[in-house]
């Protein structure tokens, strides 16, 4: 199959509008789809954003919406210390959505990585973006884009989401080494880990206020023949590195 990405621009309100109300209404549940205003589309489709769609056969599929907040009142920033002066740098990565019949494609890959490349000449340093917990195939997703989870945020009228962050246009750095063993020959080389549940909200929610963000995501039961993908309850694998600010959300 030939998928074509595309970037759009201010005259496709109409078709992501139209898509939305597709993708939405033919979900199990439509309203565990957030869905974004007029308004909000049409900021991001000109100067306050970047939006993409995927095509097949003539006929869009998916789209990716990435939002520049600046000085408007919703900015992930705002829920750590990153100064008020950084927001003209500050990006997120914000509604991805795919009609049901086209999952399981790697569409959502094919848009990150097109936003990715295409964020150079923007100014954008820092990255940020929501998912739920209950959602650890959409954290993988993002995971694989380069985001981590560093902290839980309520956000949309209190739902439970993972705050998630990536540094831009540089990679995470590397963990610092975890510190020696307590005797001869029990010295670590590696970060110091721990793997915490997706499930276990208070203990995520503690370990990303003492210092831990994640650096990886495993599911407890492996891919199997004919089926690349790992199924099962999820599990952060959590390191303790720097960040370029601390996280001042309640949870």
């Amino acid at each position: 199959m030939r998928f074509d990405v595309q970037r759009l621009g201010p005259a496709d309100l109409g078709m992501i509008l139209d898509l939305q109300d597709r993708i939405r209404s033919a979900l199990p549940d439509p309203s565990v789809f957030q869905t974004s205003t007029p308004e909000f589309i049409a900021y991001c489709l000109a100067d306050g954003g970047r939006c993409y769609r995927v095509v097949y056969e003539g006929e869009p599929v998916a789209y990716r919406m990435v939002y520049f907040p600046r000085d408007r009142a919703f900015n992930l920033a705002k829920d750590t210390t990153l100064p008020a002066s950084r927001y003209e740098a500050v990006a997120h990565w914000d509604t991805v959505a795919v009609l049901p019949a086209w999952r399981g494609h790697g569409l959502a890959r094919l848009m990150n990585a097109r936003a990715l490349r295409e964020l150079t000449d923007t100014g954008i340093r820092h990255v940020f973006s929501t998912s739920s917990p209950a959602n650890p195939h959409g954290v993988r997703t993002l995971m694989e884009a380069g985001f981590q989870p560093i902290g839980l945020v309520e956000k949309f009228g209190g739902k439970l989401r993972f705050l998630l962050y990536r540094p831009y246009p540089q990679p995470w750095p590397d963990p610092p080494a975890a510190p020696p063993g307590p005797g001869p020959g029990l010295g670590r080389t590696g970060p110091e880990e721990r793997l915490i549940a997706f499930s276990a909200a208070d203990e995520l929610a503690q370990a990303f206020r003492d210092g831990w963000s994640s650096a990886g995501l495993r599911f407890d039961e492996p891919a199997g023949p004919g089926d690349p993908a790992r199924h099962g309850p999820a599990r952060l694998r959590m390191v303790r590195r720097p960040l370029p600010f601390r996280i001042v959300a309640p949870r």
